[in-house]
This record gives C-alpha cells, structure tokens and sequence, in this order.
C-alpha cells in the first residue's frame, strides 16, 4: 500500500513541477493491460462460469447496498454544505464514475454542481487506493464497496492485491452494475 500511495504522490509532484507530456491513449492502453492482467488471473480459476454464476446473487446484492450506501452518505452532505438534497444525491450519484457524472450533471442540471460530483468521485477514488488495502483485512466485501464504479478498472488491480479470487470476481461485477446504472441513477435524479 505505502507502494501504491507513494507512486500517486510522485506522479502529482511530477505533475506539478515538470512539463510532462503524457501521450493521450497511454493511461487507456495501461489500464485496458491491468484489467486484461487481471482477467487471465481470473479466468485460469477453474470452473470460472460456475462460480459466476454462483456469485451472481452476491454480486447484485453487492452493487444494490454499494449504490444505496454511496447515495445516502450523499444525502448526508445536506448537513455540511449549502447543497439541497436532489443536488447532494446527484453530485454522489457518480458512483466513483468521475468523468461521466461531472459532464452529465453539467449537462443536465449546471456546471457547478457537476465540478462537485467530479471533485467529490475523484476523492474517492483516491480514499479508494488508501483505504481498500486497510478495509480488506477485515471486511473484504466493504473494500470493494469503496471503489464503486472504479471496481472493475482502476481498483481492480487494488482489490485483486488485497482480497481472494471470488471477491475480484464479485468486484469485477459490481463494477460493471454499478457503472452501468450511473447514467440511469443520474437521469432519474435530474
């Protein structure tokens, strides 16, 4: 973990203090080469179609209470912030998902409230890299909830790391339901 932190606290120094150009597609083919890594560790488990399948139900119930939890801790901002509650659920309706649900409340409702969503689900994700190891030795499960979204990509890797084989696999699904219901949980509340 310090690994990890330590790396994302030298890339923002670099950021800040060198003029590095980073080649547009580079980010996308390294993290298409982590999820492709972690997919061949996955699918040389024997029997991975069964044991999907057996885990389907976990998975659902995974990304319900992931999605449920993220939207009322944002309902919870109402308390700490000048936001209303359409506006505080909203802004937490990214799910980690930060690029999407910033430019979809910008479209939808105004560009201030989605600079919040795109902050807030881009703090997550880095409390994700931070605390996913730490929740995993007790909780592997509520790890895999702090990705939200960010489960079956960028923590991928994180939770794979930290947790077993079928709780990747249970991360890999409740990343694909959860980033698939952003832009519907996001359309519903604006």
């Amino acid at each position: 973990m310090i690994l990890l932190l330590s790396a994302v606290i030298a890339g923002i120094i670099s950021g800040l203090y060198f003029d590095i150009n980073i080649p547009e597609n580079l980010i996308t083919v390294l993290l298409m080469f982590l999820v492709f890594s972690v997919g061949v560790d996955i699918g040389s488990e024997e029997k991975i179609l069964s044991k999907l399948k057996v885990n389907m139900k976990n998975i659902l119930f995974q990304s319900i209470l992931t999605m449920l939890g993220s939207l009322i801790f944002g309902a919870m901002a109402i308390f700490f912030t000048n936001l209303n509650l359409q506006e505080s659920i909203g802004a937490s309706a990214g799910f980690g998902w930060y690029s999407l649900s910033g430019v979809m409340i910008s479209n939808l409702y105004s560009p201030v409230l989605g600079a919040i969503s795109f902050t807030a689900n881009v703090i997550r994700e880095v409390l994700a890299i931070i605390l996913i190891p730490l929740v995993a030795k007790w909780s592997p499960l509520g790890a895999v909830s702090i990705g939200g979204a960010t489960s079956m990509d960028t923590m991928l890797g994180v939770i794979s790391k930290n947790t077993d084989k079928e709780t990747t696999l249970i991360a890999f699904g409740q990343g694909v339901i959860v980033s698939l219901s952003v832009p519907l949980v996001i359309t519903l509340i604006f």
